[in-house]
This record gives structure tokens, sequence and C-alpha cells, in this order.
């Protein structure tokens, strides 16, 4: 037994070593880490999300490690899906979950349990980016709040936007947009002004009702299908405010289009995604090793700087430039609101047909 301990360290001071040196920028030519599978399959998102990952982080894993990492590149849903389909012989390692599929798959029992002797960088993560059970780990956590023409504003002297109560402000007349039931910040605006009202998942007609008195007093004009939409109606001052994650916000501001961003005084909504273990996975250790790297310091910078998103490793020191941006730190991730997401699993075909015909009309 002591031997074996003996080499368990020393192999965790090797990784250790190998990982430190990596990031001063030492040049490494090693074989495979010892008593790990020689692939990982990891399946994540398209987009700007796969060009950071392929280039940053799975080149720097395979450079570390010598394991090679097989990228399955799809949606939070596609993903899922074949991680449902695929459950009695996975195909996938680490999937790059969010806050409902995180849920859905633990009901299911299809995710596995973390390996805290592999993945030492737990200890390092805030107590809100931890799974209670020890299944899977928050990757990174983004506000759900305003994004909006600073410039609309201004011109019609309109301060900014700091409670959820501001979208009735009736100066934003025909100005107030938000995304159909289909994508998830709609769906969580709906629970989060039920909370507000004083209700919770179990039934969200309060926030049906504070909707639909936002659409009859002619503040709410617009329905939007997709990212692209919505921003374009922001852009052009068609709308001048909607209900957003902060990324989107800080993108178009930063390529200089007049949006911003701000999270109501009540709290913004916590949005996060997960790193999940799939249960059985094919290669099961390389996969425990995968999410350690991707919790890591120097990982979490880098998911940060390009999903403009809260790192949740207490160890990330962002640049002064990005700290207006996210909300960083315990205190503030905090104080945004959480979602039952088991209950909104069972409730949401329900809540879809609720919006569908109470404010869009449809039957």
């Amino acid at each position: 037994m002591k031997n074996a301990l003996l080499k368990f360290h020393r192999h965790i001071a090797k990784t250790a070593l190998v990982l430190t040196a990596l990031f001063m920028g030492v040049t490494l030519v090693h074989a495979q880490l010892p008593g790990y599978e020689s692939e990982v399959v990891l399946a994540g998102y398209g987009g700007t999300y796969e060009q950071f990952t392929r280039n940053q982080i799975i080149t720097a894993f395979e450079k570390v490690t010598g394991i090679k990492v097989k990228l399955v590149v799809g949606t939070a849903l596609s993903n899922y899906s074949k991680v449902v389909s695929t459950k009695n012989n996975p195909e996938i390692d680490v999937y790059w979950s969010n806050e409902l599929t995180h849920a859905g798959g633990k009901q299911l029992g299809l995710y596995e349990k973390l390996d805290l002797k592999i993945i030492t960088n737990m200890a390092d993560m805030y107590q809100s980016a931890k799974d209670p059970d020890n299944i899977g780990v928050v990757s990174h956590v983004q506000a759900t709040g305003f994004q909006y023409n600073s410039a609309k504003f201004k011109e019609a002297g309109i301060a900014p936007p700091s409670s959820w109560n501001d979208l009735a402000d009736p100066r934003l007349k025909g100005k107030v947009a938000l995304y159909n039931f289909s994508v998830a910040f709609s769906q969580d605006l709906l629970v989060i002004l039920t909370k507000q009202a004083g209700g919770t998942e179990k039934d969200v007609r309060p926030g049906i009702e504070k909707l639909k008195a936002l659409k009859s007093s002619g503040n709410l004009a617009y329905f939007a299908s997709s990212p692209a939409e919505l921003d374009n109606m922001l852009v052009q001052g068609q709308a001048w405010i909607a209900v957003n994650g902060g990324p989107r916000a800080y993108i178009l501001k930063d390529r200089g289009a007049p949006i911003d961003f701000a999270v109501p005084k009540e709290g913004g909504g916590f949005f996060a995604n997960y790193f999940d273990v799939v249960k059985n996975a094919p290669h099961p250790k390389a996969a425990q090793l995968l999410v350690n790297f991707l919790i890591s310091p120097e990982v979490q910078l880098i998911i940060a700087k390009d999903v403009i998103a809260a790192p949740v490793n207490r160890k990330v020191v962002v640049p002064e430039s990005m700290r207006e941006k996210i909300l960083m730190g315990e205190e503030k991730i905090s104080k945004l609101i959480r979602i039952d997401r088991n209950e909104m699993n069972r409730q949401l075909d329900n809540w879809a047909d609720l919006w569908a015909r109470e404010l869009e009309g449809k039957r």
C-alpha cells in the first residue's frame, strides 16, 4: 500500500510539474502520462467556442499529457442527444453541458462522479460552481440581464436600466424585444419575473402575467428567433432593450456598436455551463484528467477571455479591462438568481404552450 501511495504522489507531482512548465512557456517533449488512456473525446460547441477549444485548450492538453483529444462539435442539445442515445455504449467522455442538460442527465444517471484524487483543481473552485453531488462542475458563469442600445437611451434622456421593473418604463413603448421561447434566456426570464412576484418554478403564471402586461402596454413589441436577429434589432435601434446574456452585448460593444449590458439590482439570472464526465466513458481516467485541466486557472482564463464570462476558479486573475464585463468572485456570483433546473425540465413543455398561447397568440 505504501509503495502504491508513493507511486501515486510521484505521478501527481510529475503532472503538476509538467503543467507548470507548459504555462511558463517551456517546450516539452515527452511520452503519454502513465496510467491514462491514449485518447479522450470531448463534446463541445461550435463557432468561437470551437476555435479557442481547438487552438488553445486542446493543443495545450495534448502537449502536456500526450493524450489525443477528439472534439465532437454540436449544440448542448444535439450533443446531449448523443449522450442519451449511446448510454449503453458511450462514445463521449466529457460533455460540455448547460444547466438543463446537466440536471436532466443527472436524473437519468448519465454522468459519473468526479474523482477528486485526479481533479485536484476542485479545491480552488467557488462553492457556487460545485455540484452538491459531485457530479460535474460549472465551466463558467454569465449573468442574464439587459442588453440595450446606450445611444438611444442617452438621446431619450433615460438612465441605464437598473431594475427588472424598468422594462415597463412608458418611455420604452414599442422598444422592448425578447427572444421567443425556444431561446433559453426567455425561458429563464419567465422564471425570474415569477420569482420577482413571489412565485416559484412550480407555477410561472405570475411571470406570464407580467409579460402580458408588458405586451398590453405596448412596450413589448418584438420577438426574435435567434441571437443574430435580436442583435440586429438593437444595433439598428428598432428595439432599444432586450433580455440576454452579457457576452453578446460585450462582443457588439467591442466592435463599436452602441450596445451595453446591465445587471438588474434585484439580481441577474445565473446562467452556467458544466463539464460532465459520461458514465461508463470509453476513456474514464483521461476524462477526469481533462476536466481537471479545463478548470485549471490557465484554462479558466482562456474561457473567461473568449466567452466573456466569469471564471469559477478563485485563482484566476483577469485583465483590468475585463473586470467591468464579468462577475468576479463568489460574492457577486452568489447574488445571481438560481433556477431549479429539475423543475424546469419537468415543466418546460407546459411553459412553452403557455407562452405561445398567451403571449404570441399561437394555438
